[in-house]
C-alpha cells in the first residue's frame, strides 16, 4: 500500500510539472509578447525579417500545436502505441488541419476581398476557424487509424485534450490582433478585475469591450482540468473523452461565447436560419455530435475497454501484484 502510494504521487508530481510547465510557458510568451510592445493597439507582427513577417497569432497557433503534440507524445507511450506512428500522423494532419481551417474561414467569409491566391492564404491578420480545423483533423484520423489498424476511438480521446490546449493558446492570437472581442463593458466589476493589458487591448473604437478570447481560454482551461481528472478513473470508455470534449466546447462555445462576440472577425455576422453561423455549428457540429457519440457508444460500440485500463504502466502494475500475492 505505501509503495502504491508513493508511485501515485509521483505520477501526479510528473503530471504537475507537465501541465504547470506548459502554463509557465504561455504565460511567459504572452508577458514577452505585451512587453515588448510601446503600447495598445499591440503591433500583430512578432518578427519582421524584410523578406517575410511573423505575427503573434502564427506563434501562438504553433506553440498549442507543439503543446498538444507532446502531451499526444507522452499518452502513446503510456497506452503502448509506438510514437513514430504520432509523427508520421502530425507530419499530415498539422498542415492539413491548418488548411482546412483557412478553407472553411474562407468559404463563410461574409464579405470576401481576396484579390490573389496569397491573400486567400494570408493568415498574419487571424482568419482560421476551429469549426474546420477539428472537421479536417477528424477526416483524417479516420483514414489513419484505419490504414494503421489503430483504435479511431482511442487516438481521438488522445487528441481531444490536445484539442484543448491548443485552443486555450490559440486565443491568445486573437487578443494580439485585438479580435473575436464582445459588446462594451457596462459593469464596472468587470472593468475592476480584468488585467490593464487586456482592457487596454481591448479599448476599441473609443470604449472597453468584452474580452471573449479569455472566456473562451478560461472556459477550455476548466474543461482541460476536469477532462485530466477524470480520464484517470475508470468511468470512462474509450471514446467518452473525445465526446465529452465536444460536448464540453460546443456548449461552452455555441451558447455562451458566440453569443456575446460582436466584432473583430467576419465570421461573426455570418447568419444561419437568423442566428450566427457559429452559434449553430457549435451546438450542433460539437455538442450535438457528442451527445450522438455518447448514444451511441452505449447501444452499438459496446465493447470499448476503460480508457485507463489501456495505460501499458497500469498492466504492469496489475501483473507485478498477482506475481506478489501468488
Amino acid at each position: 500500500m505505501k509503495m502504491k502510494m508513493i508511485e501515485y504521487m509521483k505520477k501526479n508530481k510528473q503530471t504537475f510539472y507537465t501541465y504547470g510547465g506548459m502554463l509557465l510557458i504561455l504565460v511567459a510568451l504572452i508577458m514577452v509578447a505585451v512587453l515588448t510592445q510601446d503600447g495598445t493597439p499591440y503591433n500583430k507582427i512578432a518578427i519582421d525579417l524584410g523578406f517575410a513577417q511573423i505575427a503573434w497569432y502564427a506563434i501562438f497557433i504553433l506553440t498549442g500545436i507543439t503543446m498538444g503534440a507532446y502531451l499526444a507524445y507522452l499518452e502513446f507511450k503510456k497506452v503502448g502505441w509506438h510514437t513514430d506512428l504520432l509523427f508520421d500522423a502530425l507530419l499530415w494532419a498539422v498542415p492539413l488541419s491548418i488548411v482546412g481551417s483557412r478553407a472553411y474561414y474562407v468559404i463563410f467569409d461574409p464579405s470576401p476581398s481576396y484579390q490573389s491566391f496569397m491573400d486567400v492564404i494570408n493568415i498574419s491578420n487571424g482568419g482560421l476557424s476551429i469549426h474546420g480545423a477539428v472537421i479536417t483533423a477528424l477526416i483524417f484520423i479516420i483514414i489513419f487509424t484505419k490504414r494503421k489498424k489503430m483504435n479511431f476511438w482511442l487516438l481521438a480521446d488522445i487528441l481531444a485534450i490536445g484539442f484543448l490546449v491548443g485552443q486555450i493558446a490559440g486565443r491568445w492570437g486573437n487578443f494580439m490582433n485585438a479580435e473575436a472581442y464582445g459588446p462594451i463593458i457596462e459593469s464596472q466589476f468587470i472593468l475592476n478585475i480584468l488585467p490593464a493589458f487586456i482592457k487596454d487591448q481591448m479599448f476599441i473604437a473609443g470604449a472597453f469591450h468584452h474580452p471573449t478570447f479569455l472566456y473562451e481560454a478560461i472556459w477550455n482551461f476548466i474543461g482541460l482540468i476536469i477532462l485530466l481528472i477524470i480520464r484517470r478513473k475508470r468511468i470512462l470508455k474509450v471514446g467518452d473523452l473525445f465526446a465529452l470534449y465536444l460536448i464540453w466546447y460546443g456548449f461552452g462555445r455555441g451558447a455562451i461565447i458566440e453569443p456575446l462576440r460582436t466584432g473583430g472577425d467576419p465570421l461573426d455576422a455570418l447568419r444561419m436560419f437568423g442566428l450566427p453561423t457559429n452559434v449553430i455549428l457549435s451546438l450542433g457540429l460539437f455538442m450535438v455530435g457528442g451527445i450522438a457519440i455518447i448514444l451511441l457508444k452505449r447501444h452499438y460500440i459496446k465493447d470499448q475497454p476503460y480508457y485507463v485500463d489501456l495505460f501499458v504502466e497500469n498492466q504492469i502494475e496489475e501483473i507485478k501484484d498477482e506475481n506478489n500475492s501468488i
